[in-house]
């Protein structure tokens, strides 16, 4: 925290240069994002911990440094911190889940293609945005479905599909619970993450070429935890606020991490991944008590998404990018667990009960300084009570990450 104030303490604005500025952004978005995620921790009052008037210091503190650079709203106290232990389930039209979506040997096939230590991660020069390195552009491959039997279109003998064909058809058969137009869609749209504890994911909207040329959303999208520590990475939240509405969200649900838990929720709303809170905890099962700093930094939270789409253009440009078509990489080393054929008289279908007391809502946004966007005219409860039109993106700070 001292090191952080030493960057933009009693700096004067007027003689920065582009790259000062840049860091006096950086360290004051940091610091915020520290002290918000701080508020998580529970009073004490034996002086070992904070208290409440540490908070109001650190709220105060917490307001000038967004207030300074040009933040009016910001994610709320709830989310950033996690720091919640009453579930609460939010009505199917927005979210749902479900646990053990895939056999032992499907995620296996997963587990062979994604885990930390795949080329996958190489062959595509994934970036997570830590250690400087600015976070590698997005990237996605195209799968084909088939609207005769909801499944995944793969030429191979009927008794036998390609592995990440069935795992397509496990979750689009249980997503159509819920989203039943799913069963409508033409195209399955693939990608994967790889992340440290304290990488979030900023809120944004599901779309066709990530948005270029108009804003186009999938019927739903899906998230797979492959995380065989789910004590490390933050939460999934997913929002009210729709990509089309004039509404500014209220609320939203985080979605707690498990391995093989997959999480559905509708195509349009706002979504993104919160920072893990502090040091990632340690699952007994997996975790050494000797294990160093180092290895705990270098666990990661990994996760398989998949949004199913009634059209989609297929991009088969150069290069890594959004809505590549699988086939063209099938035989690529990393693909291959993914690829190979499998025998689906093998793999029973399972009807799934929804994953219980895994969601938690939380409020979306708060005020940086209640009492200046009053004094404004612009404060969260006079937007939504007076409908008025929803603030640039740029005016809500989310998480430094």
């Amino acid at each position: 925290r001292t090191l952080l104030h030493s960057s933009f303490v009693s700096c004067d604005q007027s003689t920065l240069t582009e790259n000062e500025k840049c860091l006096w952004t950086n360290a004051g978005t940091f610091l915020a994002t520290l002290l918000l995620q701080r508020q998580g921790k529970p009073v004490q009052e034996n002086g070992n911990g904070e208290d409440s008037e540490d908070r109001e210091d650190n709220m105060a503190e917490i307001s000038r440094l967004l207030s300074e650079r040009g933040f009016a709203y910001r994610l709320s106290v709830a989310a950033l911190t996690h720091n919640h232990d009453v579930p609460s389930k939010p009505p199917g039209r927005y979210a749902a889940a479900w646990d053990g979506i895939l056999s032992d040997m499907l995620l296996q096939r997963l587990d062979m293609a994604f885990c930390p230590t795949s080329n996958f991660w190489d062959r595509h020069e994934y970036s997570d945005g830590s250690a400087g390195i600015d976070p590698s552009p997005y990237f996605s491959y195209i799968v084909p479905l088939d609207q005769k039997d909801g499944g995944a279109v793969d030429g191979l003998d009927s008794r036998k599909k390609s592995a990440l064909d069935v795992i397509i058809d496990c979750i689009r058969r249980q997503v159509s619970t819920v989203f039943p137009a799913v069963l409508e869609c033409k195209h399955a749209e693939w990608w994967a993450h790889c992340r440290p504890h304290s990488s979030g994911h900023q809120l944004h909207f599901d779309s066709d070429d990530e948005g270029r040329g108009g804003v186009r959303n999938p019927v739903c999208s899906t998230v797979i935890n492959l995380s065989t520590d789910t004590g490390v990475g933050g939460e999934t939240l997913v929002t009210t606020q729709t990509s089309t509405g004039k509404a500014l969200a209220s609320k939203g649900w985080l979605c707690s991490n498990k391995r093989n838990r997959l999480l559905s929720f509708r195509g349009d709303l706002l979504h993104g991944v919160i920072p893990g809170p502090r040091v990632p905890k340690c699952d007994i099962s997996d975790c050494d008590a000797t294990m160093s700093a180092g290895a705990i930094r270098s666990r990661r939270r990994v996760t398989f998404m998949v949004a199913f789409w009634k059209d989609i253009r297929t991009q088969d440009d150069d290069g890594h990018g959004s809505a590549r078509p699988f086939s063209r990489v099938v035989n690529e080393a990393w693909a291959k667990p993914l690829s190979d054929p499998i025998d689906i008289e093998k793999e029973k279908k399972i009807d799934l009960d929804e994953a219980r007391d895994c969601f938690f809502q939380v409020p979306a946004w708060e005020d940086v300084d209640v009492a200046k966007n009053k004094g404004d005219g612009a404060s969260l409860k006079e937007i939504r009570k007076y409908k008025l039109a929803l603030p640039p993106y740029q005016d809500f700070f989310q998480f430094f990450s």
